[in-house]
């Protein structure tokens, strides 16, 4: 049977759909998509909250630099991942699952047709596919493009096909078969498996005017805010990260056009889901976050040696160091080698005239604490803290409390 000429064109075709006549009630679009989501799937309201907005973006991820991953990640089996992805696949702009297609095949269809393009079991699909990873990672900012050699006209050319856009993975456990790479350009939706008191209804039963009238009013939305969605969005929640206000960045432009009540909303939201999905911290950062506890509490100088330091360490009930070193306490050269990757090194401190043990400067933590440490309570004000040189950092303590949507 010979392919049909074309095919893959007539798949994105979107059936004649038109941006809704009326400009659009972006409360109820919001939450009827929200709604929809919680319909067929068992998902927490901050993470129907950002799919629902990441779907948006499917329709407007032109107006943006970045186009974050949509990771929806279970721990097991039978948690709803695939349904998740399915009802995705029916809201968003030109959706594409990835079943059974070549690499070649696969970035040449994002550079021509620019879909949002749908992977389910990425932990086995993608998994260990290095140039696969390569193209998914690559799409996640704007002007990624892979680079091919093809015969044009009977001449070897270098070709550039560009794959950004929007890529939805769901899988079991990304984390153990994604690179940290991968995982960092992504917004994790957390999966659960389903309980005798959650009540779902079949996908089969989903209306398609129901979508069609979703899409339509989405497509206005996009429509009517493309020039405010194109300038981003920069007032950015302190408390993420780098990469984490990249991926965010587009969904909080979203939700900001969809009025403050959703911004505020989607922060939460942003700073919930975070927290649930960051990876386990190494031992050296909690060692860090566990000196920048004792170190809130101690009043005696500009300076603390290694054994004072040590000793408030290991006598914690709620810290392991006692346990560190293969059920033994952790020791001085390990707490220096623990430091020392952070710029944080020993030297000889002048605790009075006869006392110059080794120790540490109360003040070198602070640059580890602001750069490492997802939140910094440690006051560099104190004047207990204070020493030559020195120039206090101020700290953000804004708590968030995370509403019913």
């Amino acid at each position: 049977m010979k392919p049909v000429a074309n095919a893959v064109g007539k798949m994105f075709d979107d059936g004649g759909l038109e941006p809704c006549s009326q400009p659009v009630d972006k409360n109820a679009l919001m939450g009827d998509l929200i709604k929809l989501i919680k319909k067929y799937v068992v998902i927490s309201d901050q993470a129907a909250l950002a799919v629902s907005l990441w779907i948006i973006l499917s329709w407007s991820y032109k107006e943006f630099t970045r186009c974050p991953l949509l990771l929806i990640n279970a721990p097991e089996r039978e948690c709803g991942k695939t349904q998740l992805l399915k009802v995705v696949e029916k809201l968003v702009c030109r959706p594409f699952e990835t079943a059974n297609i070549t690499l070649a095949a696969l970035f040449r269809m994002i550079s021509n047709h620019g879909p949002t393009l749908l992977i389910d079991e990425a932990d086995t699909f993608v998994a260990g596919k290095d140039e696969l990873i390569g193209v998914v990672n690559k799409g996640y900012e704007f002007g990624g493009y892979v680079v091919r050699v093809e015969n044009i006209n009977d001449e070897m050319l270098e070709c550039a096909f560009f794959v950004y856009g929007p890529k939805a993975l769901a899988g079991i456990a990304l984390e153990r078969h994604l690179p940290d790479a991968t995982m960092s350009r992504g917004i994790q939706v957390p999966m659960r498996r389903k309980t005798k008191d959650d009540h779902i209804e079949r996908l089969r039963t989903i209306d398609p005017e129901a979508i069609k009238n979703l899409q339509s009013r989405i497509l206005r939305f996009v429509m009517d805010h493309k020039e405010v969605l194109s300038k981003g969005w920069d007032k950015l929640p302190e408390q993420l990260g780098d990469r984490q206000q990249d991926n965010w960045e587009p969904l909080l432009a979203i939700a900001h056009c969809m009025g403050l009540d959703w911004y505020d909303k989607t922060v939460e939201a942003a700073l919930a889901i975070c927290v649930e999905t960051s990876p386990p911290k190494s031992a050296a950062n909690q060692l860090l976050e566990d000196i920048r506890e004792v170190l809130s509490d101690y009043k005696k100088g500009p300076y603390i040696p290694t054994a004072t330091l040590l000793a408030k360490l290991l006598e914690h009930p709620d810290m392991d160091w006692d346990k560190y070193n293969r059920g033994s306490s952790m020791s001085s050269r390990q707490l220096a080698r623990n430091l020392s990757g952070y710029g944080v090194k020993p030297k000889t401190v002048r605790m009075s005239a006869k006392e110059t043990p080794k120790g540490y400067e109360v003040r070198d933590f602070q640059d580890a604490f602001d750069r490492y440490l997802p939140e910094t309570v440690f006051d560099p004000d104190a004047p207990e803290h204070a020493g030559p040189g020195f120039q206090p950092v101020g700290m953000s303590t804004a708590t968030y409390s995370i509403p019913a949507l």
